[in-house]
């Protein structure tokens, strides 16, 4: 059952006032329920914490009772007791502050990121009013396949119709190409948006007027730094871009898009542009089922409820699968507020650009926890043992007249200081460490920038005052139960009495941390070298996939095989293996069965070129016909076709025609190692070819790239030849194997440098506790070997146990 955050319940109990509680309460939770319903959890939380702050005035809050006290004075003198210690320990404090400090810097790395994610689309002025709609794919076995694209159905269906959406607005991704002006060519990204964009979404428009500049067709808008590039200044309204033959009219200047945006383009064109381009015939534009390239978002009022426009949204969905094809999926929509698209809370296809997933922040999140957790027993244990030299110091306080509270408050507020001074440290170490974070994959790169505004350092420095006393809890505690008589029998006593097991308990969980992190380094390179050297079912060695950019394949295909290096050329419409799908139903002619088959448009050199095994029938004869298709097993199995042998000759209605089955190729992961292998078609679709597959035998590879590049020029000078070899696209794929491990090889590194030092602190207790002891084995012939063994043999104990529970 949702309920408010209970931490908040609880903090506002303690601070009100006992006769105001319950009535308040009751609003507050009463206000909570409603915002639930029309806002959805998230929001209701965020307001329900806003209120009880608002809450927190002298009229509501419990009257405070105290004494007159020097509290300034007091302070003074405890801060002046800190320094004192602080520099009569020079060894421990330097310790103490270095082993907080590293760890911090981790913190305050995962406290901005955190930040900055959760800041992302804040800056939109309805940000808590817009929702995207999202789109799910429901299997024939009742799979759902989550993408954030939607048809533009949707938003052609929802205003007007659905009580509580003042706007909608409908954004097509396919924009993205060259613009030329005069005779130069510049590549733009950018989207068609509808006319709305600009009313619903706050970018600011710098020149031109909002409820016209995306009306007209042929008409867009460009940011500052985008038209600087292409014209050299910024006042273009009025001047003409060409795009695929079309003159578009720029129509207003945006200020450059905030970093924290994930719609992230340079170019806007008006959606009558995209229709007027005849781009897809009208049948498809606004199909159903086409949801590859289409984004809804919805503008709603503040009264409205969540949950009527989601049902709203149901029948909707009901309505449009009961007048689909037979050979459609059924598809449900969802609504997911705007700012939830950024940190993502699960994995969808089609999202806009890079996407960070909460479960990453989380996992940071707990690393970096577990990481101080280690800073903060380090900086106990030392405060223990250096404990044995302040026993006297606390015992005349004690005498004097001091209260347990004073006591904990003085060394509370010692931790709280050496914490601020290790923020000093994390900050330097955090500026050190910054860009190796941002370097580990384009998910961080490109969708944060880790920058430092003054309500991050508050969060800083609240974070330090918090893990001050968090670390000088335990110290504070133990050193408040001394007892002057105790103190008057000698240390010895005091030492034998004050917490051992609690010291050893400590380094022992640091250790099986810091373990634990090792452990977890070695999984996680085992997995990504599992990734990398993974039989893919076919051969990547050696090719170069060079994307085409809009040139003419056949005419750079010509170009390249010039280059005595290159042993052979074939064309696609993507690069398998990476996790790029592409799908469509279809049913097998004269029979029952309609699935969906993942197609690939390739050439007839194709199939030989990346070595597929081709089991029975045979390739593609030529690039002339299209209505030939090459299958895999899974594609026999599922459509309950007897043998592949039985297959060769059948024939496969789609949307776009029906196609022949020549050929059955041995099953091969065409999506990541973790798609299960579905039915797949290689066909032939001359217009959907994107790539170039060179395949390069060459003993100089730096000096192919160069002639490579020269064949490039002389076809195309307007764009960078830009090519990557099969293996690289692989290690981006897993990247993040890549850069988990390093996050973790750098916390383990940490965690197990913080457990040394309080291994260290533990070494130091003990041999001052037990000082006599050890002089009278020494003045009786113990040898130093002896005295060694006899004070790492309980320790060896504690490693023993830490492995075991970090195994």
């Amino acid at each position: 059952m949702t309920t408010p955050p209970k931490f908040w319940t609880k903090l506002f109990k303690w601070l009100c006032n006992t006769a105001f509680f319950e009535e308040l309460q009751g609003d507050l939770e009463e206000r909570f329920y409603i915002n639930v319903e029309e806002k959805g959890i998230k929001r209701a939380s965020s307001i329900y914490r806003l209120e009880i702050v608002k809450m927190i005035r002298p009229s509501v809050i419990k009257k405070v009772k105290y004494q007159k006290l020097n509290n300034i004075g007091m302070l003074k003198n405890y801060t002046v007791v800190t320094v004192r210690s602080l520099a009569r320990n020079k060894l421990f404090s330097a310790i103490n502050i270095f082993g907080l400090g590293i760890s911090m810097a981790v913190a305050l790395l995962t406290i901005a990121f955190t930040l900055e994610l959760d800041g992302y689309d804040s800056f939109h002025d309805s940000k808590d009013n817009i929702y995207r709609v999202t789109t799910s794919y429901i299997g024939v076995d009742g799979q759902r396949y989550a993408y954030a694209s939607s048809s533009l159905t949707v938003s052609e269906n929802a205003e007007g119709s659905i009580a509580g959406i003042e706007k909608t607005v409908s954004v097509n991704n396919s924009f993205s190409g060259d613009l030329t002006s005069d005779t130069q060519v510049f590549y733009v990204e950018g989207f068609f948006v509808s006319d709305e964009f600009l009313n619903v979404f706050s970018f600011p428009l710098l020149q031109g007027n909002t409820e016209s500049v995306l009306k007209e067709p042929f008409s867009i808008v460009l940011t500052q730094k985008t038209a600087q590039k292409i014209f050299g200044r910024q006042d273009v309204v009025g001047e003409i871009l060409s795009r695929d033959g079309r003159q578009f009219t720029v129509t207003g200047i945006l200020a450059d898009i905030p970093f924290n945006s994930h719609l992230k383009f340079e170019a806007l064109a008006s959606m009558s542009s995209h229709k007027a381009m005849g781009s897809y015939e009208d049948n498809y534009f606004s199909n159903w089922s086409n949801i590859w390239t289409n984004y809804t978002y919805l503008l709603l009022n503040e009264q409205t409820k969540l949950s009527a426009v989601q049902s709203a949204l149901d029948q909707l969905a009901i309505t449009q699968n009961s007048n689909a094809n037979e050979d459609e999926e059924e598809m449900a929509l969802q609504l997911e507020p705007l700012i939830d698209i950024l940190p993502a809370k699960g994995d969808k296809y089609n999202e806009l650009g890079n996407i960070v997933y909460q479960e990453r922040v989380d996992s940071m999140f707990i690393m970096t926890i577990i990481v101080m957790f280690c800073a903060c027993f380090n900086y106990a244990n030392l405060s223990i043992a250096r404990s044995l030299k302040r026993a006297k110091e606390i015992g005349v306080r004690k005498v004097v007249g001091a209260k347990k509270g004073q006591i904990f408050f003085q060394f509370t507020l010692e931790a709280i200081l050496v914490s601020l001074f290790s923020l000093l440290v994390g900050l330097v170490l955090f500026h050190v460490i910054k860009p190796l974070f941002l370097s580990l994959d384009a998910e961080i790169s490109e969708t944060t920038a880790l920058l430092l505004s003054n309500v991050v350092y508050l969060y800083f420095i609240g974070f330090a005052v918090i893990i001050g006393f968090v670390a000088g809890l335990i110290p504070a505690l133990i050193m408040t139960k001394f007892q002057p008589i105790s103190i008057i029998k000698g240390i010895t006593t005091i030492g034998k009495g004050t917490g051992v097991s609690i010291r050893k308990v400590l380094v022992g969980i640091q250790f099986a941390l810091s373990m634990g992190f090792a452990i977890l380094v070695t999984l996680t390179y085992n997995q990504y070298k599992f990734a990398l050297n993974f039989d893919l079912g076919y051969s990547t060695e050696r090719i170069l996939n060079i994307p085409l950019q809009g040139n003419d394949p056949d005419l750079l295909k010509v170009a390249l095989m010039q280059v005595a290096e290159v042993e052979a050329i074939s064309k696609s419409s993507m690069i398998p293996s990476i996790g790029n799908l592409n799908s469509s139903r279809g049913h097998l002619i004269n029979g029952l069965d309609s699935l969906s088959v993942y197609l690939s448009s390739v050439d007839a050199e194709y199939i030989n070129n990346l070595g597929h095994e081709l089991l029975v029938g045979q390739s593609f004869v030529n690039n002339i016909r299209t209505d030939q298709m090459i299958v895999n097993e899974a594609f026999v199995k599922d459509f309950n076709i007897t043998s592949n042998l039985e297959a060769i000759g059948k024939q496969v209605q789609f949307y776009d025609g029906t196609r022949e089955i020549v050929g059955v190729v041995k099953d091969f992961h065409y999506g990541t190692i973790y798609n299960a292998i579905k039915p797949f078609a290689f066909v032939q679709n001359q217009k959907g070819i994107q790539y170039l597959n060179v395949r390069i035998q060459t003993q100089n590879m730096a000096e192919t790239m160069v002639k490579l590049d020269a064949a490039w020029s002389g076809i195309d000078q307007d764009h960078t030849f830009n090519a990557r070899f099969f293996e690289e696209d692989i290690e981006r794929t897993y990247s993040n194997f890549s850069s988990s491990m390093k996050t973790y090889g750098f916390l383990s590194i940490v965690a197990i440098s913080v457990s040394i030092l309080g291994l260290f602190g533990m070494a130091v207790f003990t041999a001052e506790s037990r000082i006599k002891e050890l002089t009278i084995r020494k003045v009786l012939g113990a040898t130093i070997q002896n005295l060694i063994v006899l004070l790492s043999k309980n320790f060896l104990y504690i490693f023993l146990i830490s492995a075991s529970l970090a195994i």
